[in-house]
């Protein structure tokens, strides 16, 4: 069932067994786990159906440290999440690139407690199975070998520190659809929209969470009372409700001082240019295109890390795509064309995001090379990190602000990467690859770690399960738990922990 906050009576508090905050992929993913059961589940979204200027407006946010491209742009309030607005336009309709973290993404790679997930990979697999059903993707299998054939096969002689695997691709209404219409019509389920969550009602002690009190436009103040709840609302709004409630004065959960910490993205750099190709460079690197394989699974090919290197050189993760140049002159292009250029087909083939370059009718004609994309990992850093501003939102609520910086560390891995990516590709033979100064670009939108997992509560906010430290009936969901965060599109993680996470709640409501 769906309903309207503006409908709820002010003072009012509504009663449920199970109370999740944020109508994300996270947050449907949880919810509609429970549709057809006994349980009645409270979802609560803050925006409605479609973007709303007030609804963005409660994304307001202030930056100390490096330039980004801000809080408000860099996030997003709707039923559906940040995948309401995903922009990759694929075969399938507009979508995104999904990829699970490896093996080494999850093991401790460096020094200290902030190193490695408190899991093994392998306790990942049969959530990662699931996830890939529910976002209407091909086998979970992400290595070169699977999807070669069918005149896509990927580089050789790239050396022994760079590999090729796939990024697979899928619907936003594939994952979204199916989730939306199974609560809407489920008789225990209710997804209330314009309902913002700005403070969690605790116990004397903090030891458990009684109620959240929610605002809805118009001013209207009323609750929601559970027996267990979920945040699900990201990084940045997960942190700042921790930061904004509880009785103790170190905010809820945040006995250690972990709340709102390690705050990571997933930069992007352009400076590696790969130009002089021949004639052939094309057809040999259509495995890297957006490509249909074996009349199913939508893939493009990647170059990444291999896991030894990794370890060798102390390094952070990383992957690089190939995105087309087109010419510079676009009449020359479109005369080179002809009737090509100027109908449905060119805006389909034509590169957005980079896709469909290699079925150009003359790709040497109209591109004349490619820009290595290279997607980093940041590494965890306490001082990276969300606190409660000075202003206040138009609910009165302290803006979060984010302090962050490209550190050292991730700078060192950076330059170490690219090195490791530009002679890979010399190697080849493909072409010359040549260095361009250009300003890393922070801006993925990929927001993570404010909530950190860990066994230890000394080093992080949520154990194992997702549940808060010293909180008996709260849980985190999303990427805001990540402990690192690779360079993955982290979307597949979240609908993996997210249904990890329902399981663990079925039991216990």
């Amino acid at each position: 069932m769906q309903f309207d906050a503006k409908t709820i009576a002010p003072d009012d508090t509504i009663e449920t067994d199970l109370c999740v905050i944020g109508a994300g992929p996270a947050g449907l993913a949880i919810a509609s786990a429970f549709v057809g059961a006994k349980t009645d589940v409270v979802l609560l979204e803050s925006g409605g159906a479609v973007a709303e200027p007030g609804a963005s407006a409660l994304n307001d946010g202030d930056i100390i440290g490096d330039a980004y491209a801000g809080l408000t742009a860099t996030r997003h309030r709707q039923i559906g999440g940040a995948a309401a607005i995903w922009n990759t336009r694929t075969a399938h309709g507009v979508g995104a690139k999904f990829t699970p973290l490896g093996r080494i993404d999850l093991e401790s790679r460096q020094a200290g407690a902030l190193s490695g997930w408190p899991m093994a990979f392998e306790e990942l697999l049969p959530w990662y199975t699931r996830a890939h059903v529910m976002a209407g993707l091909g086998p979970l299998a992400y290595d070169a070998g699977r999807w070669s054939g069918d005149g896509c096969e990927p580089l050789g002689e790239l050396g022994p520190d760079i590999e090729s695997a796939v990024y697979q691709f899928g619907s936003r209404d594939a994952l979204l659809g199916p989730m939306l219409r199974a609560i809407r019509v489920a008789s225990n389920v209710r997804m209330i929209s314009h309902a913002t969550v700005v403070r969690l009602e605790t116990d004397a002690a903090d030891r458990e969470v009684r109620r959240v009190e929610i605002r809805s436009p118009g001013g209207g103040t009323w609750r929601v009372a559970a027996r267990q709840f979920v945040l699900c609302g990201g990084a940045i709004e997960n942190a700042r409700l921790l930061l904004c409630s509880g009785r103790t004065a170190e905010s809820l959960g945040n006995r250690s001082g972990w709340v709102g910490r390690c705050f990571m993205e997933h930069p992007r750099d352009r400076s590696l240019v790969l130009h002089s190709l021949p004639r052939t460079a094309f057809a040999r690197l259509r495995f890297y295109d957006l490509h249909e394989h074996a009349g199913r699974a939508l893939v493009a090919g990647r170059l990444a890390i291999a896991d030894a290197a990794v370890h060798a050189g102390g390094l952070l993760s990383a992957a690089a795509t190939l995105l087309p140049v087109v010419r510079e002159s676009v009449r020359t292009l479109r005369e080179a064309l002809g009737p090509f250029g100027r109908g449905p087909l060119a805006e389909r083939w034509l590169p957005r995001g980079g896709h469909g370059w290699s079925r150009h009718p003359a790709p040497s004609v109209a591109f004349e090379g490619f820009t290595v994309l290279l997607n980093l990992e940041q590494a965890p850093d306490p001082e990276n990190r969300i606190v409660l501003g000075r202003r206040r939102d138009t609910l009165g609520i302290p803006v979060p602000e984010l302090r962050w910086r490209w550190r050292p560390r991730d700078e060192h891995s950076r330059q170490s990467v690219r090195s490791l990516f530009a002679n890979a590709l010399a190697r080849s033979g493909i072409g010359i690859v040549r260095h361009r100064e250009v300003p890393l670009d922070p801006n993925a939108h990929h927001h993570a770690g404010t909530t950190r997992m860990h066994t230890d509560p000394r080093y992080g906010v949520v154990d194992p399960a997702g549940k808060v430290h010293g909180v008996e009936n709260l849980y985190v969901g999303g990427a805001s738990t990540f402990p690192t965060a690779g360079f993955a599109n982290p979307a597949l993680t979240i609908l993996a922990l997210a249904l990890r996470l329902a399981e663990h709640l079925r039991v216990r409501v």
